[in-house]
């Protein structure tokens, strides 16, 4: 399998925090991988993209780079981007269950795997499979978890996030009763609409559907969704 890691294989790790870098540091090293540490540049993603490319050939970069200094990005836009130019990315967080993750459904499309920091960074095997995942589908090679097909989508309602306005969506085709977060923005930009979005509307996206978990979900090419039929509600 062309996607498989091999022994000495450079893979840069994008972190601003010495301790959080060294437990990457020391499951890539377990992996027989080497380690390669490219700091967060503040100059903007396609400068860290290009730093990172000159050095490794894979990436697992951290999502939230402005800890110690002003960073312009989050770290989802930047593997999402990476993985869009072709270098395999993997992004690792701690807030993969809070509202912050609404920063990272926006790009989740491109992200093919997401590693909780606190289950998985430590996990040699969890940070194999998340590399060989992300340069599989840097070859087109993508599982039936991560393919996208066309889904309608309803907004249940909406609330206020640390970023903006949250809306929480249905998607029938996946769980028709659990509602999932997404910022209200990708909506509305996606409706070509201005201002929030209203609870009960309906959109068609293309969506991950066979996700395990509501995290793992991404919407993507959202367009108005046909007019219900006559008499409906």
């Amino acid at each position: 399998m062309v996607a498989e890691l091999r022994a000495g294989d450079r893979i840069a790790v994008v972190e601003d925090d010495e301790a959080n870098l060294r437990a990457v540091v020391w499951t890539l090293e377990d992996l027989d991988l080497k380690p390669i540490w490219v700091p967060p540049d503040p100059r903007g993603v396609d400068f860290l993209i290009e730093e990172v490319r000159a050095v490794a050939g894979a990436v697992i970069s951290d999502h939230r780079l402005g800890k110690k200094k002003s960073i312009p990005y989050y770290g989802a836009e930047f593997v999402a981007r990476s993985n869009q130019r072709k270098i395999p990315a993997v992004l690792m967080t701690s807030y993969a269950n809070s509202d912050e993750s609404t920063s990272i459904r926006a790009w989740r499309a491109d992200i093919p795997r997401l590693l909780n920091r606190g289950t998985d960074v430590g996990d040699p095997a969890k940070i194999r499979g998340a590399l060989e995942q992300a340069r599989a589908e840097c070859l087109g090679e993508f599982s039936q978890e991560r393919r996208a097909y066309q889904a309608v989508v309803r907004v249940k309602g909406l609330r206020a996030g640390p970023s903006g306005t949250v809306a929480e969506v249905l998607v029938t085709a996946w769980r028709p009763n659990e509602a999932v977060d997404m910022p209200a923005s990708i909506v509305t930009d996606g409706l070509s609409i201005d201002g929030v979005v209203l609870r009960g509307t309906r959109f068609v996206a293309e969506v991950n559907i066979y996700a395990e978990s509501g995290g793992d979900l991404y919407f993507k090419n959202i367009r108005p969704a046909p007019g219900l039929p006559e008499g409906w509600k």
